[in-house]
């Protein structure tokens, strides 16, 4: 939740004790206690998907790049073997198939990677893993390659979905936020007939204390840092601790800049495109479910300067 949204939240609160604590003076009323029991609906509601919104979920992306790691190196040492033995027996055409370094693999996307994996399979013909222990080849390499190939398959989207699934909790808040207001413009005017009786005035005026939204306790402002990058370059705009909450607003000039969260380099989520005198606002979440560090892309041939404001 952002702070307007928690702000909101606050006051629904206070109203749900204000009704609560009165409800018996309010009980002459017939209106109010149904139109409370949907309200208290409306918070619960409201809660629980804020919960969900701001999981974290920081292991999905972590357990991903864990598998992503060991099937790398796996594949790296399976395909060094495989490319040997074939310039070893003039087989040009399966070497240049496995021809690829620890960098290659580590610049891949994510299905690219799983796709090599699923070729590099079927590279290994009975002729070809008799021959892989001569190269140096491990056996456990050779019997996790098939296993790993799928539990990275299974892993690529799970971060995806954690995303989805924020951004769909996110949406449940926002719609239990405007739910409530509707219940809220009913209430207050169930309550404004106890305003103009002189015995009920005062429960009047402790209701408006409750519908109050109080100033908003973060202060405002944020941490703003500026910056140029240039051409085709990727550098760290700040080290972040993640609230998938946190509200980010990009600002940029010269030329087209991408943004991304980042665990100690490695890209989560994907990236945000942001064009020369269009700021865009959004959140950690849904930039990535996870992520220790913001980064900024200069995909362009021209040099470009930012402004990012977090919180």
């Amino acid at each position: 939740m952002n702070d307007t949204q928690q702000a909101f939240l606050n006051m629904l609160l206070k109203v749900q004790d204000n009704l609560e604590d009165n409800a018996a003076a309010y009980s002459s009323h017939m209106q109010i206690a149904p139109t409370k029991a949907l309200l208290d609906a409306q918070i619960q509601i409201i809660i629980e998907a804020a919960g969900r919104a701001t999981e974290n979920t920081t292991g999905v992306a972590e357990d991903k790049q864990q598998t992503r790691q060991a099937l790398e190196t796996v594949m790296y040492n399976v395909a060094n073997g495989i490319h040997s033995y074939a310039e070893d027996n003039n087989n040009n055409t399966l070497a240049n198939k496995v021809n690829y370094t620890k960098s290659d693999l580590k610049k891949m996307q994510d299905t690219e990677l799983q796709q090599k994996a699923q070729y590099l399979n079927t590279y290994l013909t009975p002729v070809v893993l008799a021959a892989l222990p001569g190269y140096n080849v491990a056996a456990s390499d050779i019997a996790d390659l098939p296993a790993l190939t799928i539990t990275y398959f299974t892993a690529i989207p799970e971060v995806k979905d954690a995303i989805e699934a924020k951004t769909v909790a996110g949406n449940d808040v926002d719609r239990g936020i405007a739910e409530s207001r509707k219940l809220l413009e009913k209430l207050d005017g169930y309550v404004n007939s106890y305003r103009n009786n002189a015995a009920t005035v005062a429960l009047w005026e402790e209701y408006q204390l409750a519908r109050a939204i109080d100033d908003n306790p973060s202060g405002g402002g944020g941490d703003v840092y500026e910056e140029g990058v240039n051409p085709g370059a990727q550098k760290k705009v700040a080290e972040i601790t993640y609230n998938a909450a946190t509200p980010v607003k990009f600002e940029v000039s010269g030329t087209q800049l991408q943004f991304a969260l980042a665990i100690s380099g490695m890209i989560q989520g994907g990236w945000v495109n942001v064009m020369p005198g269009t700021p865009l606002e959004t959140t950690f979440g849904a930039m990535a479910p996870a992520g220790n560090e913001l980064v900024v892309q200069n995909p362009t041939g021209t040099p470009g300067t930012y402004k990012v404001t977090i919180g």
